[in-house]
């Protein structure tokens, strides 16, 4: 690769530890040359997609119907008056160190 960019048949680039290589307009007429390829065959990114853009199928937000749970609020209305612990649950944080400490 060294010797086909100081040729100019490629251009580097340098991203989160890797390399990147892209062929220039050059490097594909001497590749080309080098392998006896006609100059019908052309590189898969630089033909024309037949395929037409695909657009987006969802409906505009503010034509959607409300999710189930949603009642507008922040994280989609999933807090209640329930929340929380059940009953008269009462934990107790002891300090110590790890597991196992005994209870002072």
């Amino acid at each position: 690769m060294q010797s086909m960019k100081s040729k100019e048949y490629v251009t580097e680039r340098y991203a989160w530890r890797h390399y990147y290589w892209f062929l220039t307009d050059s490097g594909i007429e001497f590749l080309r040359e080098y392998l006896n390829l006609p100059s019908e065959i052309v590189p898969a990114t630089l033909k024309k997609s037949n395929r037409p853009l695909e657009r987006e199928t969802r409906p505009p937000r503010g034509d959607r119907p409300p999710r189930r749970g949603d009642d507008g609020g922040y994280r989609g209305g999933y807090r209640s008056e329930k929340a929380g612990a059940p009953g008269e649950f009462r934990p107790e944080f002891r300090g110590g160190f790890g597991r196992g400490a005994a209870p002072s």
